[in-house]
């Protein structure tokens, strides 16, 4: 591959619009009510001007079949979107710019890890709080009162997109290696893990990647942005655009 022109790759960074079992998430009213629905299009045309030719999607790799079968229901009209950032961003940019498929590359099993985040994260609540809450508390101003569910969809992509909130992220993420006692790697018990699967991320977006004139638009949690940009530049694979831009 000639590395003068390289694959393009935009990170979108997302708060997760349906259920999941992320520990903080921002409480949004109804998002298929038509002035979410508005909103949500308005961060669709944003998006569409970075002129993707491929949507990844925060979805195991296993769900592909499954998910590109529902995306042909769609853009037929035969499948009503649910309240999910993949169905609501990813599907619509798609079709709208008639893409014949979308990617799933992401991996959730065990792996290197032996603890969930949830038992890091009470376990330093218990045992470390002072450094829990050096660690955490930016979590609690951030997502424990309204002060980001009351913005409009557009406004709170851009601030989880913004890159002061990019790097919180991954600070926080770095620091969870300091939970624990000499010997006893509580943290590192989880971190192992996030690395593994961002390594997976990596690798499956280079896969999907078999052009240069390859323009990639990665639907991801938040948190993922900083590590996943560290690794594709690192790669000298790809040429980062700053999804932040696309917002203002």
């Amino acid at each position: 591959m000639n590395q003068t022109v390289k694959p393009k790759v935009l990170l979108l960074g997302t708060f997760h619009m349906g259920s999941t079992t992320d520990l903080y998430k921002p409480k949004v009213d109804d998002l298929l009510s038509s002035e979410r629905q508005q909103e949500i299009l308005e961060v669709v045309e944003r998006l569409k001007k970075f002129k993707p030719s491929k949507i990844a999607l925060e979805i195991e790799t296993k769900r592909n079949d499954k998910i590109n079968q529902q995306y042909q229901q769609y853009r037929l009209g035969s499948f009503e979107l649910k309240v999910n950032e993949v169905h609501q961003l990813g599907y619509r940019i798609a079709s709208d710019l008639e893409h014949e498929q979308v990617y799933c590359i992401d991996w959730m099993e065990k792996g290197a890890g032996t603890k969930g985040f949830g038992d890091v994260y009470m376990w330093a609540k218990e045992h470390q709080p002072e450094l829990f809450k050096f660690i955490f508390g930016w979590l609690d101003n951030a997502f424990g009162n309204d002060q980001i569910s009351n913005q409009n969809i557009l406004e709170m992509y851009r601030i989880f997109n913004e890159p002061s909130h990019i790097k919180k992220h991954h600070t926080m993420n770095i620091n969870v290696a300091r939970i624990g006692e000499m010997e006893n790697y509580v943290g590192m018990e989880w971190l192992i893990w996030w690395y593994q699967r961002n390594l997976i991320l990596f690798s499956n977006l280079a896969r999907i990647a078999t052009s240069t004139e390859d323009r990639i638009v990665l639907i991801i949690g938040a948190g993922h942005v900083q590590i996943l940009s560290q690794f594709l530049n690192e790669s000298d694979l790809f040429d980062l655009e700053d999804a932040y831009g696309y917002l203002i």
